[in-house]
């Protein structure tokens, strides 16, 4: 995969395109729109974060989360039905992302490998703060129309091997 010099004119368009991508796909998460969320995922995408800093194999152990886009939508209709899940009063989310880079592209089959720092505030009444932290790794598609579409997204979060209350919204 090659990517652009950084610098160049296309190269900053690019990034400010895919930043914007992904500061809108974190947006979805924190207004509580689950199903636009998961339709960002290609078919076959899957949402990682690892147990682990070092976790090379999602599937060698077990992970904070691994979900592909089914698991998704059933994780997401749990939490609006308030006798399988516990997410009553519902948590509130801030997301932020930063320090986006473009860390490899296939030009011919507009792949992009994507890397940004994150952090996500957890609100949830009755409960403490929460704050986790680390890095995104991405794998996105170029759609026909120019829009992004997401094949892989990894959270390395950075206490992601301390012990966690229940999670439920995704970093």
């Amino acid at each position: 995969m090659s990517v652009s010099k950084p610098g160049s004119d296309d190269f900053l368009v690019l990034r400010l395109e895919v930043q914007d991508f992904l500061i809108f796909e974190v947006g979805l998460l924190d207004d509580r729109k689950f199903e636009e969320w998961t339709d960002l995922f290609t078919d076959d995408g899957y949402y990682w974060a690892p147990a682990t800093p070092d976790q090379d194999d999602p599937q060698s152990s077990v992970s904070l989360f691994f979900d592909d886009v089914p698991m998704m939508r059933t994780r997401f209709a749990r939490l609006r039905h308030p006798r399988v899940h516990s997410q009553i009063p519902p948590s509130r989310t801030s997301h932020m992302v930063s320090n986006v880079t473009i860390d490899g592209h296939d030009a011919t089959e507009g792949e992009f490998l994507i890397g940004a720092r994150f952090q996500m505030l957890e609100y949830r009444p009755g409960h403490e703060q929460r704050t986790f932290g680390g890095r995104y790794e991405y794998q996105l598609l170029r759609r026909a129309a120019g829009d992004f579409q997401i094949s892989a997204k990894k959270a390395v979060v950075l206490n992601c091997d301390s012990v966690h209350l229940p999670i439920a919204i995704p970093f």
